[in-house]
């Protein structure tokens, strides 16, 4: 598998592990909103995809270096996104989990 290839998988894969850390830090009513960066950075990569792929034959590195062109964009935005919704999960104060009772 081409070095190119490598790096494309792995910035997939430390993107998802990433959101599964952060996942975890998130309160257990949170969690779920860690598939929001995810479901972003899958539509940046596959944009990206979309426009760099062109009409005329490409040469297969130049398909490799695309993909990879696109991972990355994908991971910043999954990394970028995971910032944003920690720090706005660290802004908002939390409920309590039982209503108080006044006597």
């Amino acid at each position: 598998m081409p070095a190119t290839m490598q790096w494309s998988f792995a910035l997939i894969g430390i993107a998802i592990a990433g959101a599964g850390l952060v996942g975890a830090y998130l309160p257990r009513g949170d969690r779920w909103a860690v598939l929001l960066p995810l479901v972003a950075g899958a539509g940046v990569g596959i944009a990206v995809l979309a426009f760099g792929v062109s009409e005329t034959n490409q040469s297969n590195n130049e398909q490799l270096q695309v993909f990879l062109e696109a991972s990355i964009a994908g991971f910043v935005t999954v990394a970028a996104g995971l910032v944003l919704l920690t720090a706005r999960s660290n802004r908002f104060e939390r409920a309590p989990a039982t209503a108080e009772i006044d006597a």
